[in-house]
């Protein structure tokens, strides 16, 4: 199998494009993400976007002015210090990140304008306008082992069975 690159849908450079199966030739997307010790492959008849962190301290407080929404800040901040909001900053991280890799676009998009709704139970709506025109995303969390935190984005009305293997 090879793996490449299909063009940027906003400036068409296949140096920086969603991750694309070049031989043997199909139809099928992929998204990769990888972590200290996790990695995730999504496949898939459509756009898809998976993203994945290892459990970390995260400097909230740092990183909240460039990758939160008011809303997303607000949720943030009523968690308690430390923990608590660190793993809601992952959540919202990683569901940002699966959308804006199923957009084909990645993270040099202006994550404060994408937001990730991730305070919601369960899978979410995400509408993004970063390749121009509004898409709507489906994203929701992957069960990953205890140590990391994933998430899955789809087109909302794409069909949804996800199988989950683990190697």
């Amino acid at each position: 199998m090879t793996i490449g690159r299909n063009p940027c849908p906003k400036c068409g450079s296949e140096q920086h494009g969603p991750p694309a199966v070049r031989r043997p030739a199909t139809d099928r997307w992929i998204s990769i993400s990888h972590t200290a010790g996790i990695g995730l492959l999504a496949v898939s008849p459509f756009p898809v976007g998976v993203d994945v962190e290892a459990v970390r301290e995260v400097r909230v407080e740092e990183l909240v002015d460039a990758t939160a929404t008011p809303a997303e800040r607000r949720a943030l901040f009523a968690e308690p210090p430390g923990t608590a909001r660190g793993m809601a900053f992952l959540r919202c991280w990683t569901r940002k990140e699966a959308v804006l890799k199923a957009t084909g676009v990645g993270i040099g998009s202006d994550l404060s304008r994408l937001e990730s709704r991730f305070w919601a139970p369960g899978p979410g709506d995400v509408t993004t306008t970063v390749t121009g025109s509004p898409t709507t995303w489906r994203v929701d969390a992957l069960p990953v082992p205890d140590g990391w935190v994933a998430a899955l984005a789809l087109p909302h009305d794409a069909a949804r069975e996800i199988i989950v293997r683990r190697h």
